[in-house]
């Protein structure tokens, strides 16, 4: 539909033809996925890796949207439907600039908003640039991050919702409320977690305890001012039909962990969100255990900086508690009655509370536990490409044909079935999974690598038994060279190898995956599975095999440039910024007193390194590298 070949055809359609095979390009199939595998990935990571980013994700998708929106309003006008989709796309992206464009166009067409409309303009605004960059990760309510927040320029990391008058999201939410209900719809659950949302981002406490109380009778100050928690004190919460649009779903549990989490109230998240999944008969999703354990991990780790300033003493002290309820919130969702398969996200967080604790143990299964997920997710990858290869081989056969008859370049059009686009979008998903869960557990492994002391394992039986078998297990997950520290009276030796821990690869042979290592009988480490061929690897063979084949075309440009080398530019411009420090004067523009980007972004704007040309998802400059 993207093809200017067919713009004719895109503009003509009857209208549910249209809609139709508007719906396909789904969010929750282009958008989601790649929006939540890239949360615990760092950004840099993916650009030096040569993946394409969330960002990147975002604007293919914008784009492709806009160019049949292009294509259909050149011939007549779109519908409501049609807006319903595109307020949902730019809400599951976090867009608000996009979403008020699409609430301009309808109003400007005189079309009524329905309440989905509603509730997807709204979840736009208070998911505002929540999902990418720095701003995914200061979502917790801090008295310096509502300062930052409120200023009317927003600097990079702190862009997208605002707090205070007059940009609190918290008050336009409010507005397109009530212009809602002046309308005549109603309400449902979406609605009214939106409202809470919008409370959360501004520290409105009180917000969210009223929507809770009014909607569900969730009666948070009563759950705070008992000193023994007992919900048969609680007053009953309101029943509604399963068929009700205010019957809360696995949604609820999620803004409330998230509403309460990010605002510093650990137990009566956890307190409310038993409450509700006992009540309602909700089970605790994955989703919603992980988020209770990013929450409880944040309130449980003391940042320590340089400079004990203020905003440090109080983001150490404001809603602190114990990393013990991080490890209890791990410990219910594994072998409670919900019994959630761990992420390996979730692993992250548990073995770097190990690390804290002090236990060699505990970080050894858990990394091996680890080390399972990634091998189960592997073989999911491994039938996911078999399926490809399957579903590419008529076009193949078909191309080899066209060439034997004295055809030079075949039809790429042989490569664009429906079953092949799918059968790739799902193998891309499964691919970035895998990726994913082997970055984070290479940062495991080299956590406790460059732990010093254990509580469970003497100094010595550390130094000299331990770390040797730790690093001959875990070696494919190591950097070959890396400094070994063994104490003030002994020193440090440096192990040089092939690859250094900034490098793409870890292993020395970059067409093999990494594995695991263990003693057995009588060899010292062994492979606990084949070493395979990387996916990279076996795409380079096929495209070397059917050297016809046009690896820049989509949908095959998934397969073929997944992880692309990094360019001589960018090579250049990252020594560049790792060999460039400036102080700048008081009277330079880029000192930090006067650039609202100031810092990090600061050095990249003064380093000429920030795009200046508007972006198709921020929709405003300097958006990114």
């Amino acid at each position: 539909m993207t093809d200017p070949r067919s713009a004719g055809l895109v503009g003509s359609l009857p209208q549910t033809t249209f809609l139709e095979a508007l719906h396909r390009l789904s969010p929750a199939h282009f958008v989601e996925p790649y929006r939540d595998l890239h949360h615990p990935l760092h950004s840099w990571s993916t650009l030096l890796d040569g993946l394409k980013r969330a960002e990147e994700h975002f604007d293919d998708f914008v784009a492709n949207l806009l160019t049949i929106v292009e294509f259909r309003t050149a011939v007549q006008p779109l519908h409501l439907e049609e807006y319903t989709h595109l307020l949902d796309c730019a809400r599951s992206m976090g867009n608000e600039p996009f979403a008020t464009q699409i609430w301009k166009a309808m109003e400007r067409r005189g079309i009524a908003p329905s309440t989905t409309c509603y509730n997807h303009y709204m979840e736009a605004l208070v998911w505002d640039h929540c999902y990418t960059g720095k701003e995914a990760y200061r979502l917790r309510m801090l008295p310096r991050h509502y300062y930052k927040r409120r200023k009317r320029t927003a600097c990079v990391g702190w862009r997208g919702y605002g707090t205070g008058t007059p940009n609190s999201v918290r008050h336009a939410v409010l507005e397109i409320f009530n212009t809602m209900l002046r309308e005549g719809h109603l309400p449902d659950e979406r609605t009214y977690i939106n409202l809470l949302i919008a409370g959360a981002r501004v520290g409105h406490t009180k917000g969210i305890s009223l929507v809770l109380k009014t909607i569900w009778n969730i009666d948070i100050p009563s759950m705070k001012a008992q000193q023994a928690p007992d919900n048969s004190k609680l007053p009953q919460l309101t029943s509604y039909d399963p068929w009700s649009a205010l019957h809360p779903t696995e949604n609820l549990l999620f803004a409330v962990a998230h509403a309460l989490g990010t605002n510093n109230d650990m137990s009566s998240a956890i307190r409310a969100i038993q409450l509700i999944s006992s009540k309602y008969n909700i089970p605790i999703s994955q989703r919603v255990w992980l988020d209770l354990l990013e929450r409880s991990y944040v309130l449980g780790r003391a940042r320590i900086k340089e400079q004990d300033t203020q905003h440090s003493k109080l983001a150490n002290s404001l809603g602190r508690v114990s990393l013990g309820l991080a490890q209890s919130v791990f410990n219910a969702s594994t072998s409670g009655p919900d019994n959630t398969s761990p992420s390996m996200q979730a692993y992250r967080f548990m073995v770097n509370i190990s690390i804290h604790n002090g236990n060699l143990g505990e970080c050894k299964d858990l990394l091996r536990d680890a080390y399972k997920l990634l091998h189960r997710t592997r073989l999911h990858q491994i039938e996911a490409r078999r399926v490809v290869l399957r579903c590419m081989k008529p076009a193949l056969e078909a191309a080899s044909k066209q060439r034997a008859e004295g055809v030079r370049n075949p039809d790429p059009q042989l490569f664009r079935s429906p079953q092949l686009a799918n059968a790739i979008h799902a193998y891309d998903i499964i691919r970035l999974q895998v990726y994913q869960q082997s970055y984070l557990l290479r940062r495991c492994c080299w956590s406790v690598f460059t732990t010093q002391e254990w509580s469970d394992t003497s100094h010595q039986a550390w130094q000299w038994q331990e770390r040797p078998n730790f690093i001959e297990e875990w070696k494919d997950f190591l950097p070959e060279t890396k400094d070994v520290h063994y104490g003030a009276e002994t020193g440090q030796f440096t192990m040089h190898g092939r690859t250094t821990r900034w490098a793409r690869h870890w292993t020395p042979d970059q067409y093999r995956i990494p594995v695991r290592r263990i003693a057995h009988k009588g060899k010292l480490f062994v492979p606990v599975e084949p070493r395979r061929l990387t996916e990279q690897r076996i795409w380079n063979h096929v495209l070397k095999s059917h050297k016809f084949i046009d690896g820049r075309q989509s949908p095959l440009n998934k397969l073929f440039q997944f992880e692309t080398p990094p360019s001589a530019k960018l090579r250049a411009d990252v020594r560049r910024l790792n060999s460039t420090w400036t102080e700048y004067p008081e009277e330079s523009e880029w000192n930090s007193q006067k650039n609202p980007n100031a810092g990090f972004y600061g050095r990249l704007a003064a380093l000429d390194m920030l795009k200046p040309e508007r972006g198709i998802y921020f929709l405003d400059d300097k958006t990114w590298i």
